[in-house]
């Protein structure tokens, strides 16, 4: 191997460690120009998929107010256990956020075993989108490490309390996703520049939320209070109470359970990128 070459792949090695780390802080006094943009957006739009079938969609916003106004319901990350609590995935509330959507393709390139075409909602085809959006995924964030841009994959959307479903109607797909159940919210990725000085896993949030340790089916409603519903109609599973509060404004605090729970200096979220993992490659002989 020459020079060039391993320069080439040491480059490489770097750019798949650097998406390995998960960024949750972010510098808004810089903004990705928009050829950099442009470039995500093309590769989200055409990465490989099976058959070369559109097995999703995505949605994309760098407009700050939008991204801030989305990040309110993204609950999730668990910040303790005992007693539960957990905080938003601040790894959305970057420069860019892209969201891929899984749907039904319009087209069906797929036969069953007596040649007739596969239905629409066979869990195969369902599977033929997920490892589609994960392709186009691994190659956003590999062209944006590239480009000198930061990264932070999650899967908190439409979490937190009483929240449920505020992604889908917000990005206009509500009826497919509840009504038709012909789409999905799958993945999403933050993408920017992070704030120098600062380790990547430390949160600029100021809010926990105490009673549940991460974002599903939760209720900030008091039990006394009329509009208080036991369960989650949507998903017909039993609501976590839950309570949103300030770290900044009291030492302790006591979750709707009577846990109490002593506050952070700030939200800082587990690294797990250090930690060994044990995916093993065979060679089959």
């Amino acid at each position: 191997m020459d020079s060039v070459d391993k320069t080439t792949w040491e480059q490489e090695q770097e750019i798949i460690l650097s998406t390995q780390r998960c960024q949750r802080n972010w510098d808004y006094s810089k903004k990705i120009p928009n050829d950099i943009v442009n470039e995500l957006v093309w590769i989200a739009q055409n990465a490989p998929s099976k058959q070369h079938e559109a097995y999703y969609d995505m949605y994309y916003t760098t407009d700050r107010t939008v991204i801030e106004e989305l990040y309110q319901s993204t609950w999730g990350h668990t910040q303790t256990q005992n007693p539960p609590s957990n905080a938003r995935n601040s790894q959305m509330n970057a420069n860019m956020y892209m969201v891929f959507v899984c749907k039904q393709p319009p087209t069906m390139k797929n036969t069953d075993n007596d040649g007739s075409p596969s239905k629409k909602d066979s869990p195969a085809r369902w599977e033929n989108g997920i490892v589609s959006i994960g392709i186009a995924l691994g190659l956003v964030m590999s062209h944006a490490a590239r480009r000198g841009l930061v990264t932070g994959c999650n899967k908190s959307h439409s979490t937190g309390p009483d929240c449920d479903f505020y992604w889908e109607r917000r990005i206009g797909i509500y009826d497919d996703v509840v009504v038709h159940k012909t789409k999905k919210i799958l993945y999403g990725v933050g993408i920017g520049y992070p704030q120098l000085g600062k380790n990547r896993w430390e949160s600029d949030d100021t809010e926990l939320c105490i009673g549940a340790g991460n974002g599903a089916n939760l209720t900030g409603k008091d039990i006394n209070d009329p509009d208080f519903l036991d369960i989650n109609p949507y998903t017909g599973k039993q609501y976590r109470r839950c309570r949103i509060v300030d770290i900044r404004e009291q030492d302790t605090a006591v979750d709707p359970y009577g846990k109490i729970h002593t506050m952070p200096d700030s939200i800082k979220c587990r690294p797990y990128s250090d930690t060994f993992r044990d995916v093993k490659c065979i060679e089959i002989k």
